[in-house]
């Protein structure tokens, strides 16, 4: 197998994670190729070259404050253009972040790149018309989810289900666990983002949950899940060290599900959190909020009717989804509430999640996708 050098841009949390389990598998599968990378902590681990870090600049939804715009604009100007310019770079391969990554896939087509993109975006939930913004640049799509394929090829476009990387750690969790429960008292999870926004604006609902239902089962046990990557401070800044509460709540950095895998229930913010939660088969209260703005942006460009993952894979409402002015405490604690007193209906709830991951295929997606995007290389 020749020797290639590939250029990675991964620009959020969890697409730097998917980036890295991806290079690291395309590694040992070619040990000579060679990795120059922007992103975050994970692909800096794994990359001959680490150019910039994307991920701590937390940039996602519809509005970016101008200061960050201009650093990314820098960053394409005379960090990805004199890259792509040099001529060592062999191959592009691109992880969702869309806004930033539509930019490095037009330059890289002009330097006569091929583009792979890896984790796409959510074309078909918003904004199709995104996808003709960049389809004549990128060489193969690489999608996590089974449906996506046909919306793809519908579209003459060459897209590869490989799976998604998160069946391997959450199979080998239950695998080593046996899915079993070691704890006697109700044991929910809070899981408020991944973001500084997303935290601020989620975690006092949640805990105000926590209140409600410490009045009717006061043994009840709450994990508030720490996202891996957020400074201490942002959490300190809403929990108030110091101040007492009337509930138990502890705060884990939970990066192998260990924790998570014992749930009974959670609250979680939308996004990559519900797709692990429903891997994990643990019935959950879905919320988001936004700023009004971005709200009614998303509003009218979204078409698809539900925002959570397990809905959408479903096709079916699973689990409720508590978004913007309904995202309140009442509604969310009756809905957790009703799955203590009736755990009949929350096992059902559970079925339901885990019936979800027959869908995935097999463990090995970083692995698949490697192998997909080192053969079309050859």
């Amino acid at each position: 197998m020749t020797k290639q050098h590939f250029l990675v841009v991964a620009g959020d949390p969890s697409g730097d994670l998917l980036a890295a389990n991806l290079v690291r598998a395309m590694k040992k599968i070619n040990p000579d190729i060679e990795v120059t990378a922007l992103g975050g902590k994970h692909l800096k681990a794994c990359s001959e070259r680490f150019l910039v870090d994307l991920v701590s600049q937390y940039a996602g939804g519809f509005w970016i404050p101008l200061k960050k715009i201009l650093f990314f604009k820098n960053v394409l100007k005379n960090t990805i253009r004199p890259e792509l310019a040099q001529g060592h770079i062999d191959r592009v391969i691109l992880v969702d972040f869309y806004g930033f990554n539509r930019h490095v896939a037009g330059i890289a087509a002009r330097y006569g790149k091929p583009v792979y993109y890896y984790a796409c975006p959510q074309f078909w939930a918003s904004r199709p018309g995104r996808l003709n913004r960049i389809k004549s640049y990128v060489k193969r799509f690489l999608v996590l989810f089974p449906f996506e394929v046909d919306y793809y090829k519908s579209r003459g476009l060459s897209a590869t289900f490989v799976g998604h990387p998160l069946l391997d750690p959450i199979l080998a969790i239950h695998t080593s666990s046996n899915g079993t429960q070691r704890h006697m008292e109700p044991l929910v999870g809070l899981i408020p983002g991944s973001r500084p926004d997303e935290v601020r604006r989620h975690l006092p609902v949640m805990m105000s949950v926590c209140d409600q239902i410490h009045k009717d089962w006061p043994g009840a046990r709450f994990i508030l899940f720490a996202a891996p990557g957020l400074d201490p401070a942002i959490y300190s800044e809403i929990l108030k060290p110091g101040t007492h509460l009337p509930y138990l709540l502890e705060i884990v950095r939970d990066e192998d599900y260990r924790w998570r895998s014992q749930l009974d229930m959670a609250m979680t913010a939308s996004g990559l959190e519900t797709l692990e939660s429903a891997l994990l088969g643990i019935p959950m209260a879905v919320m988001y909020k936004m700023p009004w703005v971005t709200y009614c942006i998303a509003k009218a460009i979204v078409t698809i009717p539900d925002v959570a993952i397990p809905n959408i894979l479903a096709g079916r409402r699973v689990v409720p989804e508590f978004i913007q002015h309904k995202a309140q405490a009442g509604p969310i604690a009756e809905i957790l509430k009703g799955w203590l007193k009736n755990p009949a209906e929350r096992e059902l709830v559970k079925k339901n999640l885990l019936q979800l991951r027959e869908g995935f295929g097999e463990p090995g997606a970083s692995e698949r996708a490697a192998r997909v995007v080192l053969e079309v290389a050859a």
